[in-house]
């Protein structure tokens, strides 16, 4: 295969630039006599990809010979050759190299394939692996699969891994979905069932979760419970995002890109040599802002972005055996407000969730986000087969939404949430690899995170009246009126039927079939509640009786009737009235964790791994809020003075995994059980008088897995089939008669599935990648107590039962150092409910994504140009990615739209 001679005089540049003398002191060196002059020669050295990684499993061969080795896990090799000969060094997903033995000297750099997505080098079992490798269902893409595809947020990178959904509303309100398992909760009080890892350190907490994906070394997702891997928060598995790092060479890239929607991109990344061999710097930035694509008929526009994120990494290399990485990153988000919308057809001609909003603030609504961090990696080889890591990470975030919870122009719910929360974390791993029979890992950690969010709800009960309020007091009115005839003296029995046909008069004249808007289109309104318990007295008066007289008979009960009546009748209804509710979380915790892989014979290993864990969660409740509809609290219950109440419990855990591997080759078949966990769950049901604490959930998986590489390369894949029990499913279920979410232990649930992966590499100019999952995910009939559940037969929600995925990569040549390149993929999801309770008007039926990416590229040189045209969404599918939401409590549930179609044209130079 003829190698693009402009890459391998980069590559040959960078590892001149990146060679260590300690390294290298042994290899063969240029114009060398002593080597010159041996008829064998030994040659040495280690092997890394762009970044300065090592890559375990290159194959070193003797050109023109069958003699060869294979570097090992810290991409070393060491191989004896005739001075005169050539080393060819290969490795799937890369462009191999063709050296003269003369002229290696330091590193060996390989550079990314343009053009495979095959096997990548991964940290899953905290070391570095094939992806093959690893006994467990590992989906990764590296930074040059992200760049190639055009993709810059998670949701459109999780289009590519199966089993796996990530939703945004926006980057406030994320939603990880892993085999059906859902984490998207924001209260401080949650805890994750899917862990998100940035450099290694949790960023779990969802409202600090979303981060721009740019300059990355690679996205690593692993699927079902890997508490050992993750710590506490991988009920069902782990995100782990992990960026460049700087190298010891000059490099770097600028970007600049336009798009309809008045999309702006821009970015660029410099890594720069401080200290030769002792000290490196990288900055990274991006930039993605454009203009909503649904339009708000109160001004402005909804569903926008406008992203602008730092990064920069320091690397000081302490030693040929010690290095620390210094990462500090920030990222600020200020969208526009998200599109709500109602489907109440009083309020909208057209109820789509993609045509105009009339949402009120117009303009004022929006998302501002902050986020950032610093972390601090320390690595350390030493003698023999021990490595020492340390990992030091702190995070901060704050974010402030103003929404419009209702969807429509009426005054009825309008919310402002804002949550802020600091984090600190640290973890020291020792790593141990004998090369032979044993490798593993055992170390410690502690957690602490204190986070709060508190929500601000505001209303104009003379509009909230007709829609909610009414249909309220109606319910309560009705059960007192029915009881009426039934308190009346034996001596006015006969005039019954007179007090019946009042009080259905009355309750007609009460509660009048009303409009939600009015003759002119805009919302209805009402100034006052009817005067109940003065119209009651003037239609007994009639019979020679009052209203508080019938009562008194009843003692206390009537005396709570008449109290009742009295509280409801002729209250005015204020237009700016407002609640409010904070929460807040305090979580630590302590772990300590092994993992190890037993050779039991020649390719058959057991992997077995223990996490336990002891942690402390206290959690809040705070609310200032003065009723002001008829003494009490719609939404957020107050407490005493504003004054915090609190709960607080320790928990004692334990997580597993046990696998079986057996390798044959480039191929690796595995069996697995592994325990999983979610913390157990304290908060406050927005009263001070109503704590909950849910039971930790626990779910027992069982996979089998099969994947490789075969044919030479020419196909990669990987298959598995799972199946799991879900045991105390800690959820909030919609209570009809208080018209709230309440905490709720759904009891028991199960899934079976089926994910398929495949690529297809028949020359590094063609690449056809797809893939394929299969989720039946349900609750069960029974809870472990054999009572019927709520939920029986459900559906997860977020979980189409099938998804699939695929793509083709092809480029031509157009020169001896240019190309163009074409890159379709299209994705898939069934139907998906939005919610536990599978409502069918909360659905979204099944709907495919048709993306584009082409472009024209010059490598002359050390330099590369590119032009790219990028089309996401082409056909302009219309789909949503949520439904039900706050407006739900109040009977108004929302739908919002996913995205339309985006075009645009990018520049790119880099060197």
């Amino acid at each position: 295969m003829k190698i693009n001679e402009s890459r391998l005089l980069i590559a040959a540049a960078c590892a001149m630039l990146a060679s260590w003398p300690a390294l290298s002191a042994g290899a063969a060196g240029i114009g060398n006599p002593e080597i010159e002059n041996k008829s064998v020669v030994t040659v040495s050295g280690r092997v890394v990809d762009m970044s300065g990684k090592a890559l375990p499993g290159v194959n070193v061969l003797i050109k023109g010979s069958t003699k060869g080795v294979v570097t090992d896990v810290d991409g070393k090799y060491s191989i004896d050759v005739q001075p005169g000969g050539r080393l060819l060094f290969s490795y799937i997903g890369y462009l191999a190299q063709d050296l003269p033995v003369a002229d290696i000297d330091g590193d060996i750099i390989l550079e990314e394939d343009m053009q495979t997505m095959g096997e990548v080098v991964v940290t899953t079992q905290k070391r570095s692996q094939s992806s093959i490798d690893v006994p467990a269902a590992v989906s990764a893409m590296t930074g040059m699969s992200i760049k190639k595809l055009n993709l810059r947020e998670f949701d459109e990178v999780a289009q590519f891994i199966p089993g796996v959904q990530i939703q945004l509303q926006s980057p406030n309100n994320p939603g990880y979905v892993i085999r059906g398992v859902t984490s998207d909760e924001g209260a401080s009080y949650s805890q994750p069932r899917v862990s998100v890892f940035k450099d290694g350190v949790s960023i779990s907490r969802s409202r600090a979760s979303v981060v721009e994906l740019f300059d990355l070394e690679r996205v690593e997702v692993v699927k079902g419970p890997q508490g050992t891997l993750f710590g506490r928060g991988a009920e069902i598995g782990g995100i782990h995002v992990i960026c460049n790092k700087p190298v010891n060479y000059f490099t770097g890239e600028i970007y600049a890109g336009y798009g309809n929607y008045n999309q702006i991109l821009a970015g660029a990344c410099l890594n720069t040599p401080i200290v030769k061999d002792k000290l490196a710097n990288r900055f990274a930035f991006s930039y993605d802002a454009r203009d909503g694509f649904v339009d708000n008929m109160a001004g402005g526009d909804l569903n926008g972005k406008n992203t602008l994120a730092f990064r920069n990494s320091t690397r000081y290399w302490a030693g040929e055996k010690t290095t620390f990485d210094l990462i500090l990153d920030y990222q600020h988000d200020n969208y526009p407000g998200t599109s709500f919308k109602s489907n109440k057809a009083e309020y909208y001609d057209d109820t789509s969730a993609h045509s105009a909003a009339n949402l009120e603030m117009g303009d004022e609504l929006s998302i501002k986000r902050n986020v950032g961090g610093a972390t601090l990696l320390v690595d350390h080889d030493f003698e023999g087969n021990w490595t020492l890591n340390s990992i030091t990470g702190f995070r901060a975030f704050n974010s402030d939404e103003l929404f419009d919870a209702d969807g429509t122009q009426a005054s009825l719910l309008l919310c402002t949430e804002k949550e802020k929360g600091t984090q600190f974390s640290q973890e020291f791993r020792f790593n141990y690899d004998n090369g032979s029979w044993f490798s593993g890992f055992a170390g410690a950690s502690y957690f602490y995170e204190d986070s709060e969010q508190e929500v601000i709800a505001r209303s104009n009960l003379q509009q909230l009246y007709p829609v909610y309020i009414q249909p309220l007091l109606e319910s309560q009115i009705s059960a007192l009126v029915e009881s009426v005839p039934a308190l009346l003296p034996e001596s006015m029995q006969a005039y019954l039927p007179v007090v019946q046909q009042t009080l259905t008069q009355l309750m007609a004249s009460w509660f009048p079939e009303t409009s939600v808007v009015d003759e002119n289109g805009n919302p209805a309104s009402v100034s006052a509640t009817p005067d109940f318990y003065g119209d009651l007295n003037a239609a007994l008066s009639m019979l020679g009786m009052s209203l508080d007289g019938l009562l008194a008979g009843l003692g206390d009960t009537g005396n709570q009737y008449l109290a009742l009546i009295q509280s409801l009748s002729a209250q005015p209804l204020p237009t700016d009235y407002s609640e409010n509710g904070t929460n807040y979380g305090t979580n630590q915790a302590v772990e300590v964790f092994a993992d190890g892989t037993f050779e039991i014979v020649k390719n058959l290993s057991l992997t077995v791994g223990l996490r336990g864990t002891y942690e402390n969660q206290k959690s809040e409740y705070s609310s200032t809020t003065v009723p002001g509809l008829f003494g009490s609290a719609i939404l957020y219950n107050p407490t005493e003075n504003g004054e915090h109440v609190s709960a607080q419990d320790d928990y004692l855990s334990w997580v597993g995994r046990a696998v079986l591997s057996y390798k044959l080759n480039r191929n690796n078949f595995y069996v697995s059980v592994s325990r999983g966990r979610r913390p157990g769950v304290i908060y406050y049901n927005n009263s001070p008088d109503d704590l909950s604490k849910l039971k930790p959930e626990t779910i027992v998986s069982y996979e089998a897995g099969l994947k490789g590489v075969v044919l030479g390369g020419l196909i990669n894949y990987d298959a598995c089939t799972y199946y799991y029990d879900w045991n105390h499913f800690q959820t909030t279920s919609f209570d009809r008669e208080q018209s709230k979410y309440i905490a709720d232990d759904a009891g028991k649930a199960h899934s079976f599935g089926v994910e398929l992966g495949l690529r297809l590499t028949p020359s590094r100019y063609f690449n056809i990648f797809g893939n394929y999952s299969y989720i039946d995910g349900k609750f069960n009939d029974k809870d472990e107590n054999g009572v019927e559940q709520e939920y029986a037969g459900n559906r997860f929600r977020l979980t189409p039962k099938n998804s699939c995925s695929a793509g083709i990569d092809v480029t031509i040549p157009t020169g001896k150092s240019s190309s163009v390149y074409l890159r379709p993929t299209y994705s898939y999801k069934s139907k998906v409910y939005f919610e536990d309770s599978n409502e069918e008007e909360l659905t979204q039926d099944g709907y495919g994504i048709a993306n584009i990416n082409a472009g024209f590229r010059i490598h002359p040189r050390n330099v590369y140009y590119e032009i790219s045209l990028f089309g996401k969404n082409v056909f302009d599918e219309k789909y949503i990615v949520d439904a039900g939401n706050s407006g739900r409590q109040i009977g108004y549930p929302t739908f919002v739209a996913g995205a339309r179609a985006l075009f645009g044209v990018q520049l790119k130079l880099g060197f």
